[in-house]
């Protein structure tokens, strides 16, 4: 058997970051400290986070001392309100890409536009997205979503940040047609570009892929999809997850993992399979 990890898999630049700030939190920072929804979707990262003194609070109502960490899909704008009224320390671990939409979001409702969003309407980082436009916006992800919208124009789209390129793009070419000067804003990040991209070929070129990520990633189950359409594909949450009876002896095994997937439980399922090598399968 032989083992290829994307070279992609695992933290994107906007984790890193988060987990890196929440990690430092207990040596700087009031406690007791908490993040305002999971930092990440990725329940044994959370949990580790958990064992160092971060906790995980589902309302702000919550907070009234310590530190509170802001989670990588950010906050709908109301929140971040009233938390700063609040007598705690904030820390903004909010993705900077995600950032980038929410303040492009804002702007486009000041200049008159409503806005579709292509994404997952209940997905955190969209439902912050919705709450910085004043005007009408409308969350839309399937091409009959696109036949139902009725948005007056001005229209400009935009796009949840860790949206599949291929749904945009065709999902945009249907909106092109029902609103002629649509403005355009194409604001996956490049990571998860990449990310899809080289998931697809890694796909190509194995016998069997495994995608590692939390269940409920949005991300990860794209990579899913995206695999899934090229070879058999599964979907694990760690090393745990294996079943021997997945790989064959002389078989490819392609790894690619989630942007919230930290380093050690792709080791961990590296390790996994090498011990199923070694033990003849």
């Amino acid at each position: 058997m032989k083992i290829i990890v994307a070279r992609s898999a695992g933290f994107c630049y906007g984790v890193k970051k988060a987990v890196d700030l929440a990690q430092k939190a207990p040596k700087f920072n009031r406690k007791p400290i908490y993040t305002i929804g999971p930092l990440m979707h990725n329940k044994h990262e959370v949990k580790r986070l958990s064992s160092i003194g971060i906790n995980v609070l589902f309302s702000i109502d919550k907070a009234d001392r310590g530190t509170v960490i802001i989670r990588t899909h950010g906050l709908p704008k109301a929140t971040m309100s009233r938390l700063s009224r609040k007598r705690v320390d904030v820390i903004d671990a909010t993705c900077p890409y995600v950032k980038r939409v929410q303040r492009l979001v804002e702007k486009l409702s000041k200049d008159g536009y409503n806005i579709a969003v292509i994404g997952e309407k209940n997905h955190p980082e969209v439902i912050g997205l919705v709450s910085y436009s004043s005007k009408t916006v409308v969350v839309v992800n399937s091409a009959g979503g696109i036949k139902n919208l009725k948005l007056k124009e001005p229209v400009a789209v935009v796009s949840q940040t860790t949206q599949s390129c291929e749904k945009f793009n065709k999902l945009v070419a249907l909106i092109k047609k029902k609103y002629k000067t649509a403005k355009i804003f194409n604001t996956i990040c490049n990571a998860s570009n990449e990310r899809q991209n080289e998931a697809k070929k890694l796909a190509k070129k194995v016998n069997v892929m495994l995608v590692l990520g939390g269940k409920n990633s949005g991300n990860t189950a794209r990579l899913k999809d995206i695999c899934l359409r090229h070879v058999r594909t599964f979907h694990i949450e760690s090393s745990r997850d294996l079943k021997k009876t997945w790989f064959g002896k002389q078989g490819v095994v392609g790894i690619t993992a989630g942007a919230s997937t930290p380093q050690w439980i792709i080791d961990g399922v590296v390790s996994s399979l090498r011990e199923f090598m070694q033990k003849g399968n």
